[in-house]
């Protein structure tokens, strides 16, 4: 019970980190952005249909790959894929350092191609949960900007339902989490109860317990935080309640599921329904 606690914590972190990491892209990209979805809560509903179509698509093709036994192909494109979006995040962090143009653009260039290296032949929990917060927390700033608040809350019904559509219906998610583990495509949070815990062990029909570690999609750590950042920006300086809430909404929200779900099971409907709790809280505080 402790070593799986340990994993539980090392997952809320994982959450809390990436959510951080988000903010302080978002307010970089805001800067650059001609319009501010913070003042447009409705700015960003064509977006959300586009954020649908997109994962479904990407769902369909690999299973589609998967089933033609081509995933190694496919391996390569996604990791390149994670490789631009750790270009566009580090074009971002690294222009807070101080450090010289010349410097810049060797961190920006150089960092990208390091990660790919790794993903392809140095593969382990540790590359692929740094991968997997520099990916969400990418994902989390520019979805969190794009999108109006009331676009956001929109998209965390959207997905949920989907997801749970995904698991406990279609049940293609877990043959994409199937493949994806045999694969070595990185696409889920691997949080080990010990430090020895080897990636290639993982069986996603074996229960947490057994599994010695837990997964969590990208997603489900990307999605959620989608929110946390439209309601970071909604609020404005009010960085409590509107920060704080909805992140303490998702983190409560993942200890639960952690205590009632013990096979594969859909993140979203669990995280996204806690952040949304949290940003009415926010509201009601707020105004009163």
């Amino acid at each position: 019970m402790q070593r799986k606690l340990v994993s539980e914590i090392g997952t809320a972190i994982l959450f809390v980190i990436s959510s951080l990491i988000a903010v302080v892209m978002s307010l970089e990209l805001e800067e650059i952005t001609p319009t501010h979805p913070s003042s447009n809560p409705g700015a960003g509903a064509g977006y959300v249909i586009y954020f649908i179509i997109a994962v479904v698509v990407m769902s369909a093709l690999i299973i589609f790959v998967a089933r033609k036994k081509r995933m190694g192909i496919l391996r390569y494109v996604f990791a390149i894929s994670i490789a631009f979006v750790i270009f566009v995040v580090g074009s971002l962090l690294y222009a807070l350092l101080p450090i010289t143009l010349d410097e810049y653009y060797v961190l920006v260039y150089v960092t990208p191609f390091i990660f790919l290296y790794f993903l392809l032949f140095r593969q382990n929990w540790i590359i692929i949960n740094i991968v997997g917060i520099l990916t969400s927390a990418g994902l989390a700033a520019i979805w969190g900007v794009d999108l109006g608040i009331y676009s956001a809350v929109v998209l965390m019904f959207v997905f949920a339902i989907y997801d749970y559509i995904a698991v406990y219906k279609t049940k293609h998610m877990l043959d994409i989490a199937r493949a994806s583990t045999g694969s070595q495509m990185p696409l889920f949070f691997v949080v080990p109860d010990s430090r020895g815990f080897e990636t290639s062990s993982i069986d996603i029909d074996t229960p947490g317990e057994e599994r010695g570690a837990i997964l969590i999609g990208f997603g489900d750590i990307a999605i959620p935080n989608v929110m946390v950042i439209s309601s970071f920006l909604y609020g404005g300086s009010l960085f409590y309640p509107y920060y704080i809430l909805p992140l303490l909404g998702g983190i409560v929200a993942l200890f639960i599921m952690f205590l009632f779900i013990k096979r594969p099971a859909p993140g979203l409907p669990f995280i996204n329904t806690g952040v949304l709790i949290g940003f009415g809280l926010a509201l009601l505080l707020a105004h009163f």
